[in-house]
């Protein structure tokens, strides 16, 4: 299936044991190297500090003390003026979680994973799909053929395969509305521009569903 970046992270995610799809997809990484897919990423909110249920801020404590150095003055039923008693106050944060690709069971109505496979530090090889988002596409010779605008995902290949094109001169040769155009060439990343050969422009198409792969 051939799918937008941007509507892939339209969709919710669950657990396959959950009924609830209340979590919000927030990125795609894709492998640096050959554009497969690795992780979906989603947020929530975990505790600051789960092995302490209760807290004081630091007014209570400062006072808490001195009642102490006090022989307990004013700590009978009722706390001294600005002090109150330990309350649960968890602070909580949002953690960022890694679903690996190969735990994607359904991309249906919502995307259904399964497994326990959530790893919390940021893979080093991989990197956010739209991180390719406003590049211009050249080719070798300098002709502008457009814009990246988004990419083109194929859940079955589990990779990116095109490139969504907007602007440029060759894609509004072809029509109004943006074109599509199979992943080939690399991209430069001090220029923010991914360069190809001038024949890829004949590979150019108007909807994703004509997109061919070139090998």
């Amino acid at each position: 299936m051939l799918i937008k970046g941007t509507d892939l992270l339209d969709k919710k995610v669950r657990h396959a044991q959950a009924n609830e799809d209340n979590i919000e997809l927030n990125g795609i990484l894709l492998n640096k190297y050959d554009f497969t897919l690795c992780y979906l990423t989603f947020e929530e909110a975990v505790p600051a500090d789960p092995g302490n249920d209760k807290s004081f801020d630091a007014v209570d404590r400062s006072v808490l003390n001195m009642q102490a150095a006090t022989s307990g003055i004013g700590s009978q039923s009722t706390p001294l003026s600005g002090t109150g008693y330990p309350v649960s106050t968890k602070t909580r944060i949002k953690e960022t979680y890694y679903i690996p690709w190969h735990e994607i069971v359904s991309l249906d109505e919502d995307i259904v994973y399964q497994g326990n496979e959530r790893q919390l530090d940021e893979p080093e090889e991989c990197l956010e799909s739209t991180i390719f988002k406003g590049w211009t596409v050249e080719t070798i010779e300098g002709d502008k053929i457009g814009k990246i605008h988004d990419l083109i995902l194929d859940t079955i290949a589990k990779k990116a395969v095109a490139l969504e094109i907007t602007e440029g001169f060759w894609s509004k040769l072809m029509g109004e509305g943006n074109k599509y155009l199979p992943i080939a060439g690399e991209p430069h990343w001090a220029e923010e521009k991914w360069i190809v050969e001038p024949e890829l422009k004949d590979h150019l198409v108007n909807t994703k569903d004509e997109i061919q792969p070139l090998f």
